[in-house]
């Protein structure tokens, strides 16, 4: 659902297709909040080799600092006891 979510969320950033289903979007995520999950878009974040919340596709093979330029599937964590835990690494696109 997370996913599903995500996807929802951008595609409706490449087109007007009103207020409407961004309401709906909010309220699904809402409810995943409440249950403790948290959903990340680490888009326009910078990446190194050391992250491991990320799977990476380096699209562009540049010298300096990288960036993540687009996400596939967001990360995701679910908050047991207190503590933040992995349960989706993201995919992304580096460049």
């Amino acid at each position: 659902m997370a996913n599903c979510i995500f996807e929802l969320e951008k595609k409706l950033q490449q087109k007007d297709n009103g207020p409407g289903i961004q309401r709906l979007i909010d309220k699904m995520k809402t409810v995943l909040n409440e249950t403790g999950l948290l959903i990340l878009d680490p888009v326009g974040e910078s990446f190194s080799e050391t992250r491991t919340d990320v799977e990476a596709t380096i699209t562009n093979a540049s010298k300096g600092s990288m960036k993540i330029t687009d996400v596939l599937k967001p990360v995701i964590y679910a908050t047991e006891l207190g503590k933040n835990v992995l349960v989706q690494r993201g995919v992304v696109l580096v460049g």
